[in-house]
């Protein structure tokens, strides 16, 4: 099974019209804050822009999450691909024609949220950028003919192994046989994975610093930190994964836990980190 054991991670839509033109230079397509769709299934993405201008990354879209097969562009969410490993990019059919085509994508995303296992039970916790700026995910998108007959833009989320991984690697649940994690690209990077050729995109899907990443549990009243246990039927990034308890002798105390994902001092965010 492709990705068993992996990990389960919730992404939280960038929703704020501020915060996403301080982060990504571009308006959203609506004024003040961006509103999703309620079955949550669609959310922003952005796209290489027609005329690029300094300060601006790209068009913005929106689109549904999950692209869906060739042979399938009328079929529901079940068929629908959230998110595809880089090794399978290439080949896997759903995904590769978007691939070839050049229709690259940078998904802005507030914070990501995950389970941790280290207490023996599953925990909440949530993934930021240390330096508080939103993070942006690489994604593919295409457009496919809707129900009605007309053109609905669909997109899907990256995904590298995370093992050694200070952060997602720790995450991960027990005995996971292939952790993942999201592409994310840093601020430089963003612009070249839309505007650059295969090869230079390809080069920058590598794992984010940990370092500047801050990682966490999630306070009870927070709002994802309510949702359903690993095991509950919820929708999320990751789907299809497996889960093992931690063993006892495993687990750590929670002060080394914060200590090992969340340092003192954090570095600039520069392009050469994805060179």
């Amino acid at each position: 099974m492709a990705q068993e054991l992996a990990m389960r991670c919730d992404y939280e839509p960038l929703m704020d019209a501020g915060r996403m033109l301080a982060a990504f230079g571009v308006a959203p397509p609506t004024e003040g804050a961006l509103t999703v769709p309620a079955d949550g299934a669609s959310a922003v993405f952005i796209v290489p822009g027609q005329a690029p201008e300094l300060g601006v990354l790209g068009e913005v879209r929106l689109g549904r999450f999950g692209l869906l097969p060739p042979a399938a562009r009328d079929g529901g969410d079940a068929l629908r691909v959230r998110e595809c490993p880089v090794e399978t990019m290439k080949s896997n059919p759903t995904c590769r024609e978007s691939w070839w085509a050049g229709r690259r994508c940078v998904v802005p995303v507030a914070r990501l949220t995950t389970w941790c296992h280290d207490t023996g039970r599953p925990q909440p916790w949530g993934i930021q950028r240390a330096d508080g700026d939103a993070l942006g995910l690489a994604g593919l998108w295409h457009e496919a003919e809707g129900p009605g007959g007309e053109r609905v833009a669909a997109f899907c989320v990256l995904t590298l192994s995370a093992a050694g991984h200070a952060v997602f690697g720790h995450l991960a649940p027990p005995m996971a046989q292939d952790p993942r994690m999201p592409a994310i690209l840093g601020g430089a990077a963003q612009r070249r994975w839309l505007q650059g050729t295969w090869a230079e995109a390809e080069r920058l899907l590598i794992c984010f610093p940990a370092e500047q990443l801050d990682a966490g549990p999630l306070a009870p009243a927070d709002p994802a930190a309510q949702r359903p246990a690993p095991g509950v039927g919820v929708a999320d990034l990751f789907e299809g994964e497996a889960w093992l308890p931690m063993p006892a002798s495993a687990r750590r105390p929670r002060e080394a836990q914060r200590r090992a994902v969340r340092p003192v001092a954090v570095g600039p965010v520069t392009g050469d980190l994805f060179a």
